[in-house]
Parts: C-alpha cells; sequence; structure tokens
C-alpha cells in the first residue's frame, strides 16, 4: 500500500491539473469560436436562439472544473501523507517530523500553496458553473466585455474566468517548483519555466480533448457539437504539440548528461518508456487528424455526421486513455533519481 500511495497521488495530482488546464484553454480558445459557429459571424437572432446550447456547453465544462479540483483536494491530502511515510524518522514523533516538513521546508511551503490553490479552485470553477446563463455571452462582433471588437483576439475570457485561469497557471507553478527542475543548480529558473511550459502544453493538447469529450456527450446525437469543436481543437492541438515536443527534449538535456545514460539508468529507461507511450498517443492523434476528423467535418447529413462522430469519438477516447498512461509513467519518473552527474 504504502509503495502505491505516492505515484497514485501524484497521477492524480497531474491528471487533474492538465485537465483544469484544458478547461480553461477550452473556455478561452474553443468556446468563442464555437458560439461563432452556432450563431453565424453576422447573426444576432441566430446567436440569442443558441444561447441555452451555448449556456449548457459552459455549465458543463465548469462543472468538470469543480469536480476535478474536488479529486485533487484528496490528491493534495494523499501527497503529504506519501511525504511524510517517506521522510518519516522513527525515533521522533510524528508530531515533530510533520511540523518541520510542512512548516520549515520549501517542499512545506509549495504543498502549502497548492493546497490554497486547490481549494480556491473548487470554489472558483462552482461560482463559473452557477454563473453561466446569468451572464449571456456576448454577441459576434463583441468583447466579452460587450464592447465592438477591433481586430482579432486569440483568447476570449470573461473577468471572472481570467481570475480562475490565473489560479490554474499557480498550480501548474507549484508542480514545477516540485520537480526534477528545482534540482538544476546552474539554470533553475530556466529549468522551472521549461518545465511549467511543457506540462501546459500538454494539458491544452490532453485536458481541451478530454473537455471536448465531455462537454458532448450524452446530448450531441448528431454530431454537430463534436465537430465544431474538433474543427477548433486540431490546430490548437498540432501547436500544443510542437511546444511540448520542444520542452521536452530541454527537460531531457538539463536531467540527461550523455546519451549512454538513456539505458544504462533508471531515469533514462523510465523516460525511454515515457516517450514511446507519448508516441503512441501523437499516432492516434494523427490517425483522428487525417483519417477520423474530415469524414465529422465533411458530413452534410446528419446521419452520416452521427456515424463519424461515434467513430472518432471511440479514437479520441483511446488518444485520451494513452494519455492518462503516459502520466502515470511521469509520476514514476519524477520521482526516479536523475542519473549520476546529470547536475
Amino acid at each position: 500500500m504504502e509503495a502505491l500511495v505516492p505515484p497514485l497521488q501524484r497521477w492524480l495530482l497531474f491528471s487533474g491539473a492538465l485537465l483544469l488546464t484544458g478547461t480553461v484553454a477550452w473556455r478561452g480558445f474553443i468556446a468563442p469560436r464555437v458560439r461563432q459557429r452556432l450563431a453565424g459571424r453576422n447573426a444576432p437572432d441566430s446567436f440569442h436562439r443558441e444561447l441555452p446550447e451555448i449556456t449548457t456547453l459552459e455549465r458543463r465544462a465548469a462543472g468538470v472544473g469543480g469536480l476535478t479540483a474536488l479529486l485533487l483536494v484528496g490528491a493534495w491530502i494523499l501527497r503529504l501523507w506519501a511525504q511524510v511515510m517517506d521522510f518519516r524518522d522513527p525515533f521522533v514523533p510524528l508530531r515533530e517530523d510533520l511540523t518541520f516538513l510542512v512548516f520549515d521546508t520549501f517542499w512545506g511551503t509549495v504543498w502549502m500553496a497548492q493546497g490554497g490553490l486547490v481549494i480556491f479552485l473548487v470554489g472558483g470553477f462552482f461560482f463559473l458553473r452557477g454563473r453561466a446563463g446569468r451572464t449571456p455571452p456576448p454577441a459576434p462582433g463583441l468583447t466579452p466585455e460587450g464592447i465592438p471588437r477591433k481586430g482579432h483576439r486569440p483568447v476570449e475570457l470573461p473577468l471572472r474566468w481570467k481570475v480562475v485561469a490565473g489560479g490554474v497557471f499557480l498550480l501548474l507553478l507549484t508542480l514545477a517548483l516540485s520537480s526534477h527542475a528545482m534540482s538544476v543548480p546552474a539554470n533553475r529558473p530556466l529549468a522551472v519555466s521549461v518545465d511549467l511550459a511543457h506540462t501546459a502544453a500538454a494539458g491544452v493538447w490532453m485536458g481541451s480533448l478530454a473537455l471536448v469529450l465531455a462537454t458532448t456527450a450524452g446530448r450531441d446525437d448528431d454530431g454537430r457539437l463534436l465537430s465544431f469543436q474538433l474543427g477548433v481543437f486540431s490546430p490548437m492541438a498540432l501547436a500544443s504539440v510542437g511546444v511540448l515536443l520542444f520542452m521536452g527534449l530541454l527537460l531531457s538535456g538539463f536531467h540527461m548528461h550523455e546519451i549512454p545514460a538513456l539505458w544504462e539508468s533508471r531515469y533514462g529507461r523510465t523516460l525511454g518508456l515515457k516517450v514511446l507511450v507519448v508516441l503512441g498517443v501523437m499516432a492516434a492523434g494523427f490517425w483522428n487528424w487525417r483519417w477520423g476528423l474530415p469524414p465529422l467535418l465533411e458530413a452534410a447529413a446528419p446521419p452520416a455526421r452521427a456515424r463519424a462522430a461515434k467513430k472518432i469519438r471511440r479514437s479520441a477516447a483511446l488518444e485520451v486513455t494513452l494519455a492518462l498512461v503516459v502520466l502515470l509513467v511521469t509520476a514514476v519518473l519524477v520521482a526516479t533519481p536523475v542519473p549520476p552527474g546529470a547536475h
């Protein structure tokens, strides 16, 4: 049991953080463009007819975020338990060990900040869920504040979503501050920044895809909502994968001082396993993009679109499942000592 808890809590923590990142990315990048597709770029009357559907999508996304943050509370508590068991001195009272770990170490400072952020995000996402529909989203051509749009804005978030997005960003930062990046002596700020960008890119990619599946589950019989969302998600995913791979290569350079360490060290072998599973995720994503998505986007009749949606939903679910396996390997990797001489 004691051997299973540490990787389990890290897996839950990573999975939840990536899903929360995907929730914010979904609301900022995908949802506004889905609104445009539902209503038409210059069709205010159609926009107001589609308001219930738009509101339902946003409420579902915020609800997923709230439940995920609630799950992270448990992962956060488990994290302390695992750390105490690893740190425990049997000849010292438990209270003394616990007090020192939480209040007198950098790990404890990061852990307390992480807990405060998780609790804030629970309230924040459920607040967003309750507010969905009370403040109607802007019609096409208006900013989230209701001001006529000038030019193109790549991210569209109302203020309340921006505040929650800031909390998600800080949560990702606490993960980076607890990673191997903190053991890089010469370029620690750069290593932490690279680790943060690596995790954020993974969340935008896999977290957003999970949100697309969650927001359309059970209420998209003809595949229309799924096609709208995947059409926006696809280029966003390609950009995220590029950032993910580049930052991953940089991180490998920080932690691997020579190529033979890839097969001579436990860290290198675990990293190699992670890379293999990531390649599997990318292969599934490439199949979805190359052969699964076009039939869905090109289908005009609802029955054909529904068949294509059912097919790509299964393959996208496989992609997300493989991503969870990647996170499980990552949960083991972050607790594996880097090769001797790497830092």
